[in-house]
């Protein structure tokens, strides 16, 4: 029984190139959509430690208002929109309904997706204007 040395015949040891994201436009787009939940998780942890320090009522939180903390917040809302919008844009690829025995057309489906995602933001908007008061 001959082994692999005595054969001469090894296994292919293949290496994915570390800029394999840059060569197609839609992987690059892919990377980007996936690295934007990075900064909306750390947005998100910054904003449970606020809530925890609102515990104290009004008269003990003083919530931040530095400028960083706004362009940090504004970036987060960019990525959040794009990371949505994409997601949004797959719905027709993903979701497959047949009515009457017949297909959903997927651009009648993303269009749904676009307008219960507005509709859901102006109702929690409203929400929270009317808490505001």
């Amino acid at each position: 029984m001959a082994t692999d040395t005595q054969t001469g015949s090894r296994e292919y040891q293949w290496r994915m190139p570390r800029e394999w994201w840059t060569r197609n436009r839609h992987y690059a787009q892919y990377m980007v959509r996936e690295f934007t939940a990075v900064p909306m998780a750390l947005w998100l942890l910054w904003f449970l430690v606020e809530v925890q320090r609102a515990q104290n009522g009004p008269h003990g939180y003083y919530p931040h208002s530095s400028t960083g903390f706004i362009v940090f917040s504004v970036v987060c809302l960019a990525f959040a929109l794009y990371h949505s919008v994409t997601f949004l844009s797959l719905a027709g690829v993903i979701i497959h309904i047949n009515v009457a025995d017949r297909p959903v057309p997927s651009r009648l489906i993303v269009l749904t997706m676009f307008g219960l995602w507005a509709v859901a933001s102006i109702v929690i908007g409203a929400v929270l204007i009317g808490f505001a008061r």
